[in-house]
């Protein structure tokens, strides 16, 4: 009894030496990113701010959304998918939540809301999500390495850029094209050679707990089915919707440059958004700090701005891309009177 109870005060304890080090975290990287600029000329330039082309983004944002929305619906069930509200609920308070805590709760928490309002099971659910993530990782990795093979010649002829290049840039496309090889022989494999893969994977999930098996394996199964996907008929909606997706996120920056009047090459809007997006692995509340720091850094060394645009530029960009879907999902949230222990229950 004494050994439960020390553990029961230790748990909370561990929690909040968590949240400490996470708000530490935050707060470092948030001081990091202001610490050389003029909050006065920061302020000076973003009242310069043409709210058109923040409306223009904001509803990009938005679009982007409903392109995910709609591509879950497909990858869930091609045939009877579940309604669109639900979807739209679920994703809307899912990157809400992944806006808010310091972790990609969207992963967990999507599934378990659309598990909440549909039929849909929480572990098969989860398995559509990896497919989802795989797609945008497959997408993402194609625009940085389209840009990198078309900027190379450029960033290592400039004195200013070239061992930033070859130190940043080049490790990072190399990888980039070996990642993105990889994940097309797995996904090969999972589809020519599914019931080898799935007997292996029966033996791999004797070593999992018994009371998590069932979920375990109806989560690989519900992935497996979910690649399935490339063989239907409407395969080609995923396929457009993706593409949406990253059209909207990547011209989502475009808009942010050019409400702050700030001329940038139309490429430099996969370069910032791909080095954000990988600054999320960062445990930072919606990427505060990390986003930030990672875009100034870009947009300075790369693309010559003075410190205070990159840093305008930078908070206008986060703004953009979290407060939409922190509004959608918030409200929703409260439509439906939703309740944290609803988000966390799960089969």
């Amino acid at each position: 009894m004494a050994n439960r109870t020390t553990v029961v005060q230790i748990a909370p304890l561990r929690r909040r030496l968590q949240l400490a080090a996470v708000l530490l975290l935050t707060v470092a990287l948030f001081w990091f990113f202001l610490k050389n600029a003029s909050l006065r000329d920061v302020g000076r330039i973003l009242r310069m701010t043409n709210f058109a082309w923040v409306a223009l983004a904001i509803a990009l944002n938005l679009l982007a959304l409903v392109f995910r929305t709609i591509r879950w619906r497909i990858v869930l069930n091609p045939d009877d998918p579940p309604s669109f509200y639900a979807t739209f609920f679920a994703n809307s308070v899912g990157y809400m939540l992944s806006s808010i805590l310091p972790v990609r709760a969207s992963d967990f928490a999507r599934p378990a809301l659309l598990a909440r309002k549909t039929s849909h099971r929480f572990s098969g659910a989860l398995g559509t999500v990896l497919t989802e993530r795989i797609l945008d990782l497959v997408s993402m990795l194609l625009l940085f390495l389209f840009f990198a093979i078309r900027r190379w010649p450029e960033y290592t002829a400039r004195p200013e850029t070239a061992t930033l290049w070859r130190m940043l840039v080049q490790p990072a496309a190399i990888a980039a094209a070996i990642a993105l090889t990889a994940l097309t022989l797995f996904i090969i494999s999972l589809l020519l050679f599914t019931p080898v893969v799935r007997r292996l994977h029966e033996r791999l999930g004797r070593f999992v707990p018994r009371r998590f098996r069932d979920s375990w394996m109806n989560f690989f199964d519900a992935f497996v089915r979910s690649l399935d996907i490339a063989r239907h008929r409407r395969f080609w909606i995923v396929l457009a919707c993706t593409a949406g997706v990253w059209a909207c996120l990547t011209a989502q920056f475009t808009c942010s440059a050019r409400a702050l009047h700030i001329p940038l090459p139309l490429d430099s809007n996969i370069f910032v958004t791909g080095a954000a997006t990988l600054s999320l692995v960062i445990p930072t509340p919606g990427g505060i700090g990390a986003v930030h720091k990672t875009s100034e850094f870009v947009l300075r060394r790369f693309y010559g701005l003075s410190v205070d645009a990159a840093v305008a530029s930078a908070l206008l960009f986060h703004l953009i891309g979290f407060a939409p879907v922190l509004v959608i999902g918030g409200t929703l949230a409260l439509r439906e009177g939703l309740r944290w222990r609803d988000v966390t229950r799960a089969e």
